[in-house]
């Protein structure tokens, strides 16, 4: 059984037995992979470290077809991430990201999903503190993204007609998008304005550098949205998220 080498990420790890350990990595050469590190926490001296999650390297493992856990040969970290683990919201941006990687993805290889979550991890890394929220934001939309999930803002997802400029409208988590004043708000979601419109379309691309207002607020679209279209049910690690951000008054931006 030849060994397979291929650049990862390792998004999670536990304990097995003794001396052992499970780690769950997205790869760029063969997708979700799940090994088994044999003896790992026996091991001391240069390279331990390594190991710790958002991690990136050359993973190289022994893959057996139909097998679901495979057995890791090495794991060569190229980078650390080390400040991710310096701030509580980088750490849950970081933790948000992978929960929804190892929730949504399979063994299919994605490139686009491989540089959405590296860079969204670099991101989270060396991010200042005053937009480490929209960081987060912006790695969970661009995963999401990569994903082929992307919200309708430009134009009402009912009627199809441009939204204007300074209209409000409410988004329709259902249909994906934003559904204009003319299409009827019953039974539409929050009220959303041209102003978090435009941030929501820059976090998709992964720019946060402008200041994000009413992170709560975004944060709570951006969870609904992943719900209703990647996962079955709220992503742990964004409600936790949420209770690290400042209260705010809940004014449509």
């Amino acid at each position: 059984m030849a060994p397979v080498t291929t650049f990862a990420v390792l998004l999670r790890s536990h304990d097995y037995g003794d001396t052992s350990r499970i780690l769950r990595f997205y790869t760029q050469g063969r997708g979700l992979v799940s090994v088994m590190a044999r003896g790992i926490r026996d091991r001391t001296g240069k390279g331990t470290t390594a190991l710790a999650n958002f991690a990136s390297g050359e993973l190289t493992v022994y893959v057996k077809s139909h097998r679901d856990l495979q057995t890791m040969k090495d794991f060569h970290c190229t980078r650390l991430r080390e400040g991710i683990g310096a701030d509580m919201v980088r750490f849950a941006g970081a933790s948000a990201v992978a929960e929804l990687v190892l929730a949504h993805a399979d063994q299919e290889e994605s490139q686009d999903l491989f540089t959405a979550l590296e860079q969204g991890l670099d991101a989270l890394e060396i991010v200042d503190a005053q937009h480490a929220p929209g960081a987060a934001l912006a790695a969970v939309w661009r995963v999401t993204h990569a994903f082929g999930f992307s919200p309708q803002l430009e134009s009402c997802v009912r009627c199809d007609n441009q939204l204007g400029d300074d209209e409000v409208g409410r988004f329709d988590f259902a249909a994906g998008g934003i559904r204009c004043s003319g299409c009827g708000l019953d039974g539409a979601g929050p009220r959303i304005g041209p102003i978090a419109r435009a941030q929501i379309a820059r976090l998709l691309q992964g720019s946060f550098e402008h200041d994000v207002t009413h992170p709560r607020r975004h944060l709570a679209i951006l969870s609904d949205f992943v719900s209703y279209h990647v996962v079955s049910k709220p992503l742990k690690s964004l409600r936790f998220l949420g209770a690290l951000l400042p209260s705010e008054q809940e004014v449509a931006p």
